[in-house]
């Protein structure tokens, strides 16, 4: 220990290194992970620049102790938490946005960057970014990293990301795209080589230290536009979302049901206890007076054109079953969901800059993420509701939107537990055990594919040739499995 602190200190200044005991046991655990159910590290650091952050890999690898790369957001998932111990490197002070290149549209980002700073300073130039449901304190670079995609994605190529810079112990620093031809170039991810960038997504900090990267930015309209449809089921919702998208009708569209929208309506309140109608024993069916679901799509283009996209899209909806709801009796009717749909779609930000309100109320656990074909997400959607009411609490609800010229469809099916983690130790748990199964019988009976890695080594080894392959480079990038090996992706 003291030879690690001698280390550390000899890189880092004292006042960005901590071994205090308060300090580690903050980062030991996040809202997925029960107290006492992991380990805590011995040091944190709080690296600067990339050179830094290279002299701590050094350090790291010639010892074999692990790191644990974190940069900023809500972190509901374990993917942060340092099971085996080692260093945490907390990324936040490394939090420039170097560049927002209007004429290329993309913008240069370092990871402790936030959402919410991000947005409004893409509103100044007249772009906005991808946005996940992570909160408006998350990091752009780590929840793009996590699956390459945000909810504005549906209308565009889904990947956000274009050239990397990532620090790596065995091979120090690596730029990728037209990075790799020099610092400065930063507009593409494929060139005349191998691309490499995809490498580096998905991997969950276990290849390297992502410490740059350039993103994809979009540029605002002339009319930007909500659009809100009610539906009585998830089957006509799904068409109606497929049929804007591949019409080229709507930038983005989510489909929330009832229980999410309530969600809103608390996130954005300053109520502490939940309303009880989100906890109601029969979680298929809404309240009286409250739909289903709701289909927030966001138009944006000129005038004209964002007029006559609205008046194509109620049509669709119409014939579908749909219900066309006005934005004022939506605002009137639903303030809290519409004041969050209105700034997340065409704001284009997260209403608070923060973690959300949700924690003032109880703990929101990630649950089942998938991603399948349109026809297949029906087929999900009943099989997880026979499952929640044999297995979960109320509240449970969940979301769907379509990505990639609506080739594949995302669902999430949240269970959001009331209470503190330690009352509810024993559910959490059993809950983990059930994804733990979930995942595969998903993959099996509907071609459904695990939306982020849940820590399944035997998931990852499905993938048969391909697993090796990425095993022998992960043997060169990191040869002593330094980096992130609690997420037991190697």
């Amino acid at each position: 220990m003291e030879c690690l602190k001698r280390a550390l200190e000899s890189v880092i200044p004292k006042d960005r290194v901590s071994f205090e005991e308060i300090d580690l046991l903050a980062y030991g655990a996040d809202s997925a992970i029960p107290p006492g159910s992991s380990t805590r590290p011995i040091a944190v650091v709080m690296p600067k620049s990339r050179e830094e952050v290279l002299h701590i890999l050094q350090i790291a690898d010639r010892m074999r102790i692990p790191i644990t790369p974190l940069s900023r957001g809500s972190n509901i998932a374990g993917s942060a938490v340092p099971i085996q111990g080692g260093i945490v490197m907390d990324l936040r002070l490394m939090d420039r946005i170097i560049e927002i290149n209007e004429d290329g549209a993309y913008a240069v980002i370092e990871p402790g960057v936030t959402f919410h700073r991000f947005s409004q300073e893409l509103i100044k130039k007249g772009f906005f970014c991808h946005l996940p449901t992570a909160s408006g304190g998350s990091s752009p670079l780590a929840n793009y990293l996590m699956r390459p995609s945000g909810n504005h994605t549906a209308k565009w190529d889904p990947d956000p990301v274009l050239s990397l810079e990532v620090v790596t112990p065995g091979r120090g620093i690596i730029r990728t795209g037209s990075g790799a031809f020099n610092e400065d170039l930063w507009q593409a991810r494929y060139h005349c080589i191998p691309d490499l960038t995809g490498l580096f997504a998905c991997s969950y900090g276990t290849l390297g230290v992502v410490t740059k990267a350039s993103v994809k930015i979009f540029k605002r309209g002339e009319e930007e536009r909500l659009l809100l449809i009610a539906f009585d089921s998830l089957a006509p919702a799904i068409e109606y979302m497929k049929r804007i998208i591949r019409g080229n009708i709507a930038e983005s569209v989510t489909f929330w049901t009832w229980g999410w929208n309530m969600f809103h309506e608390m996130m954005v309140s300053k109520d502490e206890q939940m309303p009880g109608e989100m906890l109601k024993e029969d979680q298929m069916n809404p309240p009286d007076g409250i739909p289903f679901g709701i289909a927030s799509a966001r138009l944006n283009g000129y005038r004209e054109v964002v007029n006559a996209q609205e008046e194509v899209a109620i049509r669709i909806a119409r014939e579908l079953g749909g219900k066309y709801l006005e934005n004022e009796i939506a605002k009137a009717k639903f303030p809290g969901c519409y004041q969050y749909l209105e700034s997340y779609f065409v704001k284009g930000i997260h209403p608070k800059p923060g973690e959300e309100s949700q924690i003032r109320a109880g703990l929101h656990l990630p649950g089942c993420l998938i991603s399948a074909e349109p026809e297949k997400i029906i087929e999900i959607e009943r099989y997880m509701w026979s499952l929640a009411k044999k297995e979960f609490k109320p509240p449970y609800f969940y979301r769907v939107l379509p990505y990639s010229h609506a080739r594949e469809f995302f669902f999430a099916f949240v269970v959001y537990v009331t209470g503190t983690l330690s009352e509810n130790r024993e559910y959490i748990m059993k809950l983990r055990k059930i994804y733990g199964k979930l995942y595969r019988e998903l993959l099996y009976k509907f071609g459904a594919v695990m939306f982020r890695y849940r820590k399944d080594p035997g998931f990852f080894a499905l993938t048969g040739n391909y697993a090796q392959f990425l095993r022998e480079i992960k043997g060169i990038i990191d040869p002593n499995n330094i980096m992130n090996p609690g997420m037991l992706l190697f």
